[in-house]
């Protein structure tokens, strides 16, 4: 115990350490920053290998309001989780962005989100979770505008980080409506307090999982993430920023009602299904890649709303490792056109085909993780899948809803046809390049080769086609209470099972290389029909959020001209009437009003000197003039009284 709480605040701090390290863009830096991420690797490991019970560090902030972490098995085997795939995309960089002169900058920035999301994971107090929440929003904000010289992908970079606040808002009046109630504001306490909150309280928290998870109708920032590089796509969509969402509902699913859950199980299921409808017709390699994760975590979100969190756990730790394989494989092939020919779009599939033999480990890796994708047997996605499918189905069965387990099935089929689909178009057929270079370097191929190998079953079970048989599972959730207990359908195997083969045969049957949509793959264009548009651009979330910000500016646009046009003028007018009438008051005072004065002083005066020039200074003089005085006084009183 003594040796945790020494390493424990070195998990905590080890990758903002290897930014700020990484961040002086040196040799020796950059090397020493890999350093601290494997070395905080290393410490969670031992984390994980010695946790026997939770520890937790708290102290208060404000009056009623407490500042703290937490460690136990779940956030501890997901902090290894963080350490493990940020440690492989950073391996993996220092290839894909050795040209790249701001190469510091981006270790930097990759810390400075690992720390985040690792102090995400260990927050225990609500208030914590939301400042590192913002945190983690921020550092993607800043690695998806990476290339911020070029505006569009600054305008990604926005665009995305603005989506989120609208979502993060509704987080933050949820805790605010914790504190209100009186609720418990720690997730230990959550769990042990057995007391539910409101239904709007916790709609405030599912609106902002969903947003942080690129739920819908908030998934549009995920694809726009696209514009940072590649490496950093590998990272928020693996294991870090898109899952926290999914890791907040676990937290807090025992304090749910039921409709917030009901909420929580259509919203995942209608997320699958749209997104996997979305990566059927697209031409950017990272974009299939990018609706694919948002359908992906659409099954994680419906496994919580139907209680089957824990194979919603299992299926974030496996999609962590086949979706981290997918994007580097999809960087290595980028980086491969890029370096073929500069001027043509590098993640265009319209520009690709005939990479299998001149890339051999990115293909057999991106086949291993593709095929992971798509739920076949003897692969890591089977069989978390697997479970998710089965909660559905029984869900479905003891309510009476099915709408949530045939949206699951059918965006099995549908994963399982845009994967392959995308393996054909970009491994198969013929190349339009006729230069040829050696694939790159061990930096790209050990970290694929790992992930590869990762998405094997026999890393989380030894029977393959087993979904309640994760080694996980007892060591996860005995700190979570009582499981969700499961049992496996032969129907729903078959069933996904079959999907998945339908779609992988639907799919080599339309773009086999001698198909005649292969054919014309190169020189085709977006969608004429109806249903291909509404694929082609994600049903149109992405044109409605521009809209909305159109509308948006227009509207500040509108406000401004108003405050420009009426109220700035009115304000002038307002002002030079003052000044006129300042003018007139002043003119006023000083001819009028100082004229009356000085005129009744003129007139004191000239009376004060008629009368002074009655006297003088010889005394003779006034004692006659008094004595006349006396005199008339005296005839006065004696003839008129």
């Amino acid at each position: 115990m003594t040796l945790i709480k020494t390493i424990w605040p070195l998990i905590f701090i080890l990758p903002l350490f290897s930014g700020i390290i990484g961040g002086l863009n040196s040799k020796q830096s950059l090397k020493l920053s890999n350093f601290g991420i494997g070395a905080g690797l290393l410490f969670s490991i031992i984390l994980v290998w010695l946790l026997d019970e939770p520890l937790i560090l708290e102290w208060k902030w404000l009056e009623g309001v407490s500042f703290g972490f937490s460690i136990d098995r779940l956030n501890a085997m997901l902090v290894l989780l963080v350490y493990l795939i940020t440690l492989l995309v950073q391996v993996f960089s220092i290839t894909y962005m050795e040209h790249d002169p701001d190469q510091g900058r981006y270790t930097a920035k990759l810390g400075f989100f690992a720390f985040s999301m690792v102090g995400l994971l260990m927050s225990n107090q609500l208030v914590t979770l939301f400042l590192f929440w913002e945190l983690v929003g921020m550092s993607s904000y800043l690695l998806i505008g990476f290339w911020y010289q070029e505006a569009a992908r600054s305008k990604a970079a926005r665009q995305a980080f603005m989506i989120n606040r609208v979502a993060d808002a509704f987080l933050l009046l949820g805790v605010i409506q914790v504190f209100n109630n009186g609720y418990a504001t720690s997730f230990t306490e959550i769990l042990s307090s057995g007391n539910q909150w409101d239904g709007f309280t916790g709609l405030c928290f599912i609106i902002g999982a969903f947003g942080k998870s690129a739920q819908f109708p908030f998934y549009g920032w995920l694809t726009k993430a696209m514009a940072g590089p590649t490496p950093v796509s590998a990272l928020i969509h693996a294991a870090t920023m898109v899952t926290a969402g999914v890791y907040l509902l676990v937290r807090i699913s025992p304090v749910l009602i039921e409709w917030n859950l009901q909420v929580i199980a259509i919203g995942g299921a209608v997320t699958a299904f749209m997104a996997a409808v979305a990566a059927l017709t697209q031409f950017d390699i990272k974009k299939v890649l990018a609706y694919s994760t948002i359908s992906q975590l659409g099954y994680m979100i419906l496994g919580i709303g139907v209680g089957a969190y824990q194979a919603s756990v299992f299926h974030l730790w496996t999609h962590a490792f086949f979706k981290a394989g997918l994007f580097l494989a999809a960087g290595s092939v980028i980086h491969y056109m890029h370096e073929l020919d500069s001027s043509k779009d590098a993640q265009d599939m319209r520009n690709m085909g005939g990479l299998q033999k001149i890339l051999p480990v990115t293909f057999y890796a991106f086949l291993i993780c593709g095929l992971a994708l798509s739920g076949l047997p003897f692969l890591s996605g089977f069989l978390s899948k697997e479970g998710i499918l089965t909660g559905s189905w029984l869900w479905g069965q003891s309510t009476g809803n099915y709408l949530v387990p045939v949206l699951a099935f059918c965006t099995a089929g549908l994963t399982a046809f845009y994967i392959g689909r995308q393996i054909l178009l970009v491994f198969f057929g013929s190349s339009s390049f006729t230069q040829k270079i050696i694939e790159p370097m061990l930096t790209i191929r050990v970290p694929l080769i790992f992930l590869a190998v990762s998405s094997l079953w026999f890393w989380n079970s030894l029977n393959p086609i087993n979904p309640l048989g994760w080694f996980w599972n007892s060591y996860l959730f005995a700190d979570l209470g009582a499981t969700s207990a499961q049992h496996s359908i032969l129907g729903v195997l078959i069933g996904s099972i079959g999907l998945s083969l339908a779609g992988l045969g639907v799919a080599y049957w339309l773009y086999r290389p001698e198909a005649e949509l292969t054919q014309n793959f190169k020189n085709s264009k977006e969608p004429a029909q109806l249903v291909g548009k509404i694929s082609f651009h994600g049903w149109y979330i992405e044109k409605f959020y521009d809209q909305i910000v159109l509308l948006f500016s227009k509207i500040v646009a509108g406000a401004g001209w108003f405050d420009k046009k009426v109220i700035d003028r009115f304000v002038d007018g307002m002002g030079v009437t003052g000044v006129v009438m300042a003018k007139v008051i002043g003119w006023f005072d000083q001819n009028i009003v100082d004229g009356l004065v000085n005129f009744m002083a003129s007139i004191s005066q000239l009376i004060g000197r008629f009368v002074t020039s009655f006297q003088s200074p010889k005394i003779q003089i006034q004692i006659g003039w008094l004595l006349l005085t006396l005199l008339v006084l005296l005839l006065w009183f004696q003839f008129l009284t």
